[in-house]
């Protein structure tokens, strides 16, 4: 089975509302999907004006933001010894 990767716009562009998920077969291809999609009239009109200038300088976030179907970890933190029954 091939990798598919996936990103979301909320993870790097601190709106919440935005659900959209951009997926690819490799992370060159989520980073062209998600510029297109920043770069759109949809995208124009979630954001104000001036919030996203260029989408290309974006592209540092957006990689770290990319995760492939599978392996993003879930439930990573220790137990919490004040919540643990003894």
């Amino acid at each position: 089975m091939p990798d598919v990767y996936y990103a979301r716009p909320s993870n790097f562009l601190s709106d919440p509302r935005d659900r959209t998920v951009i997926i690819g077969d490799s992370e060159d291809d989520v980073l062209q999907k998600m510029v297109a999609y920043l770069s759109s009239d949809e995208a124009r009109s979630r954001y104000p004006e001036g919030y996203i200038e260029d989408p290309a300088d974006l592209e540092n976030n957006i990689r770290k933001c990319i995760f492939r179907k599978g392996t993003k970890a879930i439930h990573n933190r220790p137990p919490d010894a004040d919540g643990a029954h003894h």
